[in-house]
């Protein structure tokens, strides 16, 4: 069923250009002018968030996000990294956790990027500095602009004619596959999760946001190495399980 349904229904490109947005495989959203990337959900610390409840999980969700960013940071030169919600995976204090996003903010300044969290609802009294994740710093912000583009994490209603968010972590299911997919339409970006980790909200089937309906979205899914273009998901919903029959 997969291979009919992408024969049928998609379009297969490197980066998918949407409004003034580059987006990547690797699930950025990219613009140029701004030299800013824009990703959501990184949920780092997953693992150790895991081990503190009594699972055994191997240490990856950093290298696993280094790996994707290099990526991201060959297609672009970029100055500027927002990170749209939950860059981990739970805020309580965890030196594990705060050294891994030290790790990361090192590694993105030894390359010349910002690094700029907005809050997310895995992040809640998220305190953020330089050195970690002391106790004094300041909040993090509900949201930043970007090119008159606001961005936030989506987990409240967000205000404005165009916005970026995450916090869905949507994917389309298709003949036992699940690939992450972006969410387009005018003036709407919706981001898929950074993290492997993130469970998904099934654009194809599951029981999505009322705000979805309200504007015509489109599903773009990624392979990890292209995009492909599904349409609408109105009408992609009408196609899968036409298929399916």
């Amino acid at each position: 069923m997969r291979d009919r349904a992408m024969s049928k229904s998609s379009t297969g490109t490197s980066v998918h250009l949407f409004e003034g947005w580059q987006l990547t495989p690797e699930g950025a959203a990219i613009h140029r002018g701004e030299r800013t990337a824009v990703i959501a959900d990184l949920h780092l610390g997953y693992e150790w968030a895991r081990g503190a409840a009594g699972d055994c999980v191997v240490a990856h969700s950093l290298d696993e996000t280094l790996a994707r960013l290099s990526l991201v940071l060959d297609r672009a030169v970029l100055a500027h990294l927002i990170v749209a919600g939950d860059l981990v995976e739970s805020p309580r204090p965890c030196p594990r956790t705060s050294a891994d996003v030290c790790q990361l903010r090192a590694w993105l300044a030894a390359r010349g990027v910002s690094l700029l969290v907005v809050e997310g609802n895995h992040d809640r009294g998220l305190l953020l500095s330089s050195r970690g994740i002391p106790r004094t710093a300041d909040p993090l912000p509900a949201t930043c602009a970007v090119a008159g583009w606001t961005i936030g994490h989506g987990h409240r209603p967000l205000t404005g004619t165009r916005t970026i968010s995450g916090h869905h972590h949507p994917v389309l299911r298709c003949g036992g596959t699940t690939a992450p997919c972006f969410l387009v339409g005018p003036g709407r970006i919706v981001l898929p999760a950074f993290s492997s980790n993130a469970a998904g909200c099934d654009v194809a089937s599951a029981s999505v946001p009322k705000d979805w309906c309200t504007i015509p979205l489109r599903c773009i899914a990624s392979t990890g190495c292209e995009l492909l273009d599904f349409g609408p998901i109105p009408a992609l919903r009408w196609r899968l399980r036409r298929l399916a029959r």
